[in-house]
């Protein structure tokens, strides 16, 4: 029995193929150059925090902070899309400086290696992400249980719906040879996550 590949498989096997760029960052590069790695890192952290504090101020609500932690006190959130944006804000944030990051003056994935203030901010990206998912899931002042609140969907799909992109920014951070599809692919979710969540 002959089996001709369709338009839609010939164009899944081209994409596997296609390269984004070809050599992932490393640690050791970080090593030669400790302090712009830290930099970068420190600045994807505080521009997490920004963005739940732009977001929340420019709706009128009172921003303080607790540790490292974005708190609102005394706030009442009783509009659902308000408590979404806030909440989501620093996931945005981090998105948004991920893309900066990992992409050049044009907008297309950087082809040669990344630099170390660059690759900070992906890793501050990635440790926020993962803390999210190992520890601060369930916590009650934390993003993803905010987020839960306004939605009403449940923990477990809102941590899933952020380790998307999570993983494919550490594909692109670390792998070498990315196919094309990877940025494509973390871009599209992230643009169609922060579009559903400003139209709630």
């Amino acid at each position: 029995m002959h089996h001709h590949l369709s338009t839609a498989e010939l164009l899944f096997i081209s994409l596997f193929s296609i390269s984004a760029h070809c050599e992932g960052w490393s640690f050791n590069e970080a090593r030669s150059d400790p302090g712009q790695f830290s930099l970068g890192f420190v600045g994807g952290i505080v521009a997490h925090e920004l963005g739940h504090y732009a977001v929340a101020t420019s709706k009128g609500y009172k921003a303080s902070h607790d540790g490292l932690s974005i708190v609102y006190p005394g706030a009442n959130f009783t509009s659902l899309a308000d408590h979404l944006q806030v909440s989501s804000a620093g996931f945005q944030a981090q998105w948004l400086m991920t893309e900066l990051a990992l992409r050049d003056n044009n907008f297309r994935e950087r082809e040669g290696a990344l630099g170390n203030i660059s690759a900070g901010i992906v890793m501050a990206h990635l440790s926020i992400t993962a803390a999210y998912l190992v520890y601060l899931k369930d916590h009650q002042q934390g993003d993803i249980v905010g987020m839960t609140d306004a939605t009403g969907l449940s923990n477990n799909q809102i941590a899933l719906a952020l380790a998307i992109p999570g993983a494919l920014d550490a594909w692109r951070l670390f792998g070498n040879d990315v196919p094309k599809w990877v940025p494509g692919l973390s871009l599209m979710g992230k643009g169609i996550g922060m579009a559903w969540i400003w139209a709630y």
